[in-house]
């Protein structure tokens, strides 16, 4: 079995995560755009709110949540939220990765 980082996420840290990535699929072109479209695509399918991300997916979302708050800090507001999920993010842990998981990544053609 191969290892991921795991992150057990909640309703509004999905919310959050599909925004960054949305907002970094405009500045993004060619294989990072395609990673980030399979990344929001897997993030959608996810039943058990674990998403197994591999280095690319991790260094994606790293950079999408840095943006965000980023914005946030701009305008003039409060980026606490999304630092709390940027921490969430750096903390996780390996784990191992089911099965089914890999046979709904494999599936995943965009």
């Amino acid at each position: 079995m191969e290892k991921r980082r795991m992150l057990k996420m909640t309703e509004i840290e999905r919310n959050m995560l599909n925004r960054a990535l949305t907002d970094r699929l405009n500045i993004l072109h060619g294989e990072s755009h395609q990673q980030v479209l399979e990344l929001l695509e897997k993030i959608d399918l996810i039943k058990d709110s674990k998403l197994y991300m591999t280095i690319e997916d991790y260094d994606h979302i790293m950079l999408a949540l840095n943006d965000l708050r980023n914005v946030y800090i701009a305008a003039g507001r409060s980026g606490g939220g999304i630092a709390k999920v940027i921490l969430r993010v750096m903390r996780t842990r390996y784990k191992r990765v089911p099965e089914e998981y890999l046979e709904m990544e494999s599936e995943i053609d965009i």
